[in-house]
């Protein structure tokens, strides 16, 4: 599971000099995603390269806010504005993390796209990737905002993003509040950020 959610952040957040402008849903995935293969595939940028040129991009592609909202349920509306901040930083960084350290997991691989639905300002694009390793679909859930297409949650082998990390989330806010899951993600971050200093 944790290795599908990984293929999810790599096909999401990274960037190139493309315009984005404003295109249908399924435009925008195969705009967002040919980038990616686009950085993934070049066999002259190395590991750490490759997490320069993806790391700090996340904003660019997905409603955080609704990302965010949706991640919490019934937990976002008891956040103060402040913890409902804190908590989406803090979730852009988590899935940052994790893609960033399996980046080369991804290269040499392709993406089919297969269906669209879309009905007034939500819709649903179905997609395939396929490489040596892999052959798994992927349903990106998007919703337009100001003539923009963002992506608010994705589904990969019919498990949600959203429903995955709101289970673990919202029990952890459950039995600690919100200080406790804002610890818990932190030390998360601060370990991981220690063990790439010594690669």
């Amino acid at each position: 599971m944790k290795r599908l959610f990984v293929l999810f952040t790599l096909l999401l957040f990274m960037s190139s000099s493309v315009l984005w402008a404003s295109v249908g849903p399924s435009q925008k995935i195969e705009q967002i995603v040919n980038s990616v293969l686009k950085v993934l595939n070049r066999a002259d940028l190395d590991y750490a390269a490759k997490r320069k040129e993806v790391s700090g991009l996340v904003q660019s592609h997905i409603n955080i806010h609704s990302l965010s909202q949706r991640t919490l349920g019934i937990h976002w509306k008891k956040a103060t504005p402040e913890q409902r901040e804190r908590f989406s930083q803090l979730f852009v960084q988590i899935l940052e993390m994790t893609y960033l350290n399996r980046i080369e997991d991804y290269s040499g691989g392709r993406v089919d796209y297969l269906n669209e639905r879309v009905k007034d300002d939500k819709a649903i694009i179905d997609t395939q990737f396929v490489s040596d390793k892999l052959e798994i679909p992927v349903q990106y859930k998007m919703i337009q905002e100001q003539g923009d297409w963002q992506i608010y949650d994705v589904v990969i082998e019919n498990v949600s993003l959203v429903r995955n990390y709101r289970s673990s989330y919202g029990q952890i806010v459950s039995d600690e509040g919100f200080e406790g899951l804002f610890a818990r993600i932190e030390t998360k971050l601060a370990e991981q950020a220690a063990a790439t200093e010594k690669l």
